[in-house]
């Protein structure tokens, strides 16, 4: 977590501070003036403290993939070919990646943190000329992909929310920087000590052996843990978007609440989730689909998720596991909750959907081993 180390961390709460007051100063002397174009500065200072190979690898890789959009606006001829060829190449980093973490001999040529979620916004530049055709000034795009609270973790922004927000930032007034430094606080208190906690306690209880009652406390921490890990950067990383008065889109949206799955997907990791059914699934937006066509777009959908955290074949089953519980949703018609059924019903299906997602949250936090013993323990009562 090099965002989370103290001297990077500092950085970036520096840099926020500095445009908030940038951008307050500018406001007062000279009505309009925008400031956020410099903020691809803030960006490529942070990633050069991490590490120069990292900031020149993002720099070309915006350079490149900025290329990519203006040929693909350019082009008369062949779009749709050329569209796909340029997200696959767009996406060729990521492949490589991954495919380096299972082919040790692979060489690594550049310093990579965090592509996957720079590769989306970049698909998503390329998506919004192609289906808009209108044109993405460059410096707007440099600030779209290294936009410094979100750099190399999430939310995850589209393009065309992020121009608005671009050419028009709000900044926060007195109330709404309290608010924002209460939420900064808040994430930092979930990634930096309640995470160290809930770390502890699931290991613990992984020495208690294969038993029921531990299978329970691990499904309970894991969802936990999970949780206060992409929740909290989410936190840290809208608080800080709030000064440069750009808004972070929200990650989470009370996901215990969900009675269902296809709820729970709109709830948690929501830009994510969003991104995969709008981006993958486009052809068919808009059109009206049987249970069956939905059953497998659910199955697809997590499938495609899984293996963008991992490729694995515990990913593959991960995202079968999850993805056959959508396509069952789908199938059997329980998307959505009856708005006249009984508290009972309702409190007994967000449980339920709670403790399925706790089993999937086990699938990231434990070792393969780990994950067997404690699925066994489902059947000691």
């Amino acid at each position: 977590m090099w965002y989370l180390q103290v001297d990077t961390l500092l950085l970036t709460l520096a840099l926020a501070v500095l445009f908030g007051i940038g951008g307050w100063l500018a406001a007062r002397r000279r009505p309009g003036l925008r400031i956020t174009r410099f903020l691809l500065v803030a960006g490529l200072a942070l990633l050069a403290h991490v590490s120069p190979k990292l900031a020149v690898f993002y720099f070309a890789y915006a350079l490149g993939s900025y290329l990519l959009i203006r040929l693909l606006r350019a082009a008369r001829h062949g779009r749709r070919v050329l569209f796909v060829l340029f997200c696959l190449l767009d996406a060729a980093p990521f492949f490589y990646v991954r495919a380096a973490a299972l082919v040790p001999a692979l060489p690594a040529f550049a310093v990579i943190v965090g592509f996957s979620y720079n590769m989306l916004k970049a698909i998503d530049g390329l998506f919004f000329v192609y289906y808009t055709g209108r044109h993405i000034p460059l410096l707007t795009y440099a600030n779209f992909l290294l936009f410094f609270p979100v750099i190399t973790a999430g939310p995850i922004f589209r393009y065309r929310d992020f121009q608005k927000l671009y050419e028009h930032p709000v900044l926060p007034d007195a109330e709404g920087v309290e608010r924002q430094v209460k939420r900064l606080i808040r994430g930092l208190f979930k990634k930096l000590v309640l995470v160290v906690w809930f770390r502890g306690a699931l290991d613990y209880v992984l020495t208690l052996g294969q038993h029921f009652y531990a299978t329970l406390a691990l499904v309970i921490l894991s969802y936990a843990l999970l949780y206060l890990d992409l929740s909290g950067y989410s936190d840290i990383a809208i608080a800080v978007g709030s000064f440069t008065g750009i808004a972070v889109p929200e990650n989470f949206k009370k996901p215990l609440s969900a009675a269902s799955f296809t709820q729970f997907w709109r709830r948690w990791h929501v830009t994510l989730s969003e991104w995969i059914r709008e981006h993958i699934f486009v052809v068919v937006n808009g059109k009206r689909l049987n249970r069956y066509a939905s059953a497998l777009i659910g199955l697809l959908t997590m499938l495609v998720m899984s293996l963008w955290h991992n490729f694995s074949l515990l990913a593959v089953c991960n995202g079968l596991y999850m993805g056959g519980l959508l396509a069952l949703e789908n199938l059997f018609g329980l998307t959505t909750v009856d708005r006249k059924a009984k508290k009972p019903v309702l409190y007994l299906r967000r449980a339920a959907v709670a403790f399925l997602f706790g089993i999937n949250a086990m699938f990231f936090l434990l070792e393969p081993p780990q994950l067997l013993t404690a699925l066994g323990g489902l059947w000691k009562l």
